[in-house]
């Protein structure tokens, strides 16, 4: 099964939501629609909930590929939290992609993610 997306305007950022079957290239796909709408929206700010992707034990070099393919598609400019299934977070794309100069985290859960996403940045 393909990954399905639905997208909401929230106050302060964008609740951009996908389930099915893990696969790169449609996970990766959806950074251009996610731009195009924080741009559309004037908002920088986004929560990808992937709770209800399967699929989501990757090995070393897939989460290496996913951080890579991360901070090659989202600019500095965009706070990314992502929730992910807690027994798959291992913190290692998201290293890869901050150590690139994206401005992203994982959590386990939405609340978590949200209250981050929704905390002042301290540059």
């Amino acid at each position: 099964m393909k990954i399905v997306h639905s997208l909401e305007k929230k106050i302060d950022y964008l609740y951009f939501t996908i389930s099915g079957e893990y696969n790169r290239a449609d996970f990766t796909s959806y950074a251009a629609l996610i731009l195009k709408e924080c741009g559309k929206h004037d908002i920088y700010k986004v929560l990808v909930n992937a709770l209800q992707i399967t699929g989501t034990d990757l090995s070393i070099m897939e989460r290496y590929i996913v951080g890579e393919a991360v901070a090659q598609l989202f600019p500095s400019t965009i706070k990314l939290a992502v929730v992910w299934p807690e027994e798959d977070i291992n913190k290692f794309a998201e290293t890869v992609a901050v150590n690139r100069g994206v401005f992203v985290r994982v959590f386990p859960n939405i609340a978590a993610a949200e209250h981050w996403l929704l905390t002042p940045s301290r540059n």
